[in-house]
């Protein structure tokens, strides 16, 4: 039979959904590499089947297609919610997006619901279709004879495979290779039944929705908000730029004031700087709301926009300042790495806003360009490599020291568990007392023992579809420690808690 150009993207769409439910739906580990290539597989269907291939759908592909490999790099949990929400934004936008249809807010925000809410109402036009022409009754009829058909094949398959099997040791090993590798040895009713009841519910799921996504792909997306997005900010902006005026004010008091006088005030430098960045995330969001929802005229109103937007940057330029501070007292952490990210981002989107602003270039291009703006950084964060950073350029630090019990925290992403192991266990003799042992669970021993051993276990026996490239090294540095000499070793007899020793 052969397919129409429809029918072969059809094809396509369930080979696909087929390699997804195969490769994502595991148990006991984050199948990291499955669902990679599962993601990258459809972004590339998704470019191919969409016809209006403009600058923007082209780097809405790029940013999607990134991030959907670097979930088979990055390891640690929040990079990957990250990844995986851009994924599904950027892979909406890059569905949706075509040079016929306005960038909205509400259509980049709203971007993956509407494209769920919309493909369940339409019709789709994607289905196994020959170039002969075929009635609905008679395809409805090919289809139940193609399921038959089916079914039939794989019943045959199992009454002739083992006969062939026992009839030749080498076909029986390649049977057996195949079946070891699709995880259909030794079934079980609780696990390997339900992953592939889950498998088959997947596919039929995509099997369903996305031939109806592929369909809107190329249809008009375009969506009309029962208000105008440019409304009158002139009062609003009044408003904000005189409190923000008198809070600069009164912050710069604060920000320069001895140790002694917000010791006074029950300050502390932590507070400061936590509290600096709860501001101008309000703050700025805020700030951009007005800016661009308003519908710029006369000149007052132009100077006002120009001097709400410096605020802004202004306040940005102070949290810089107090994570740096911070940071180079008491190194880096998580918290304060994504500061300097929140604040590079918030800062870009005004600086693009005045550029936008001063050459009049429109709402719809600034939108546009912070856009793609967002992708990048979500990129530059998995590039970064923050654990990385926080363990081998600037350790976390209290006033003992380093800080080893956050540093116990880190993912396999840091590169850094036989080292970490080697830092706390370096003046250990072979017989340390109960001071020593108590010292090494504080840092976090038993922690980092629990990661290596997770570690050993899943590389030991590795199933491909969770592999991961910095986990796979951090294995590689730490496969021949030999943990259960160092859970003797250090285990306490008279231990304070359960949770000392478990965490």
């Amino acid at each position: 039979m052969q397919l129409t150009q429809k029918g072969k993207v059809s094809a396509l769409i369930y080979l696909a959904s087929a390699i997804f439910s195969l490769m994502t739906v595991t148990y006991g580990f984050f199948p990291h590499l499955g669902i990679s290539i599962s993601l990258v597989i459809f972004t590339i269907l998704a470019y191919h089947i969409k016809r209006d291939k403009n600058g923007y759908t082209k780097i809405f592909f790029a940013i999607t297609l990134a991030l959907s490999i670097l979930l088979s790099v990055r390891s640690q949990e929040l990079v990957i919610l990250l990844d995986i929400l851009g994924i599904v934004c950027f892979g909406s936008l890059m569905v949706i997006y075509d040079s016929h249809n306005k960038l909205t807010l509400f259509s980049v925000v709203s971007a993956p619901i509407l494209i769920m809410l919309k493909s369940s109402l339409i019709k789709s036009e994607y289905f196994l279709e020959s170039t002969t022409s075929i009635d609905k009754s008679r395809r409805k009829e090919n289809t139940m004879n193609s399921v038959t058909i089916g079914l039939f094949t794989l019943v045959i398959l199992a009454i002739i495979l083992p006969l062939l099997a026992s009839a030749n040791p080498f076909f029986k090993e390649f049977v057996t290779n195949l079946i070891d590798l699709i995880g259909l040895r030794n079934i079980k009713i609780t696990e390997s039944i339900f992953r592939w009841v889950m498998r088959v519910i997947i596919f039929f799921i995509l099997a369903i929705f996305v031939p109806k996504i592929a369909t809107l792909e190329n249809k008009d997306n375009s969506f009309k908000l029962p208000f105008q997005e440019s409304l009158n900010m002139l009062v609003p902006k009044i408003a904000v730029a005189i409190v923000l005026a008198i809070f600069f004010v009164t912050q710069i008091q604060l920000y320069f004031a001895s140790p002694a006088t917000l010791q006074q005030l029950g300050y502390t430098y932590s507070r400061q700087v936590n509290e600096v960045f709860t501001q101008l995330s309000v703050v700025a969001f805020i700030a951009l709301i007005i800016l661009y929802g308003e519908k710029v005229s006369g000149k007052f109103n132009k100077i006002l926009t120009i001097v709400l937007a410096v605020q802004g940057i202004f306040l940005t330029f102070m949290a810089y300042n107090s994570v740096y501070n911070y940071s180079n007292a008491w190194g880096f952490t998580y918290k304060r790495l994504y500061g300097f990210t929140v604040a590079t981002w918030v800062l870009g989107l005004f600086l693009i806003y005045l550029y936008s602003f001063i050459k009049k270039t429109g709402k719809e291009i600034f939108l546009k360009t912070s856009v793609v703006f967002s992708g990048i950084i979500l990129i530059l964060i998995n590039l970064a490599n923050f654990d990385y950073l926080i363990y081998h350029h600037r350790k976390a630090a209290t006033g003992q020291g380093v800080d080893y019990e956050y540093l116990s925290r880190l993912s396999s992403d840091s590169l850094s568990f036989d080292d970490q192991l080697s830092e706390l266990t370096k003046n250990s003799t072979q017989e340390i007392t109960e001071v020593q042992k108590n010292e090494a669970t504080d840092k976090g021993l038993w922690l980092l023992i629990y990661k290596i051993e997770r570690l050993q276990k899943k590389y030991k026996d590795m199933d491909i579809r969770g592999f991961n490239l910095l986990e796979y090294l951090e294995y590689q540095k730490i496969k021949d420690i030999d943990t259960e000499l160092l859970r003797n070793k250090y285990q306490l007899i008279n231990p304070p808690g359960v949770y000392r020793q478990t965490r």
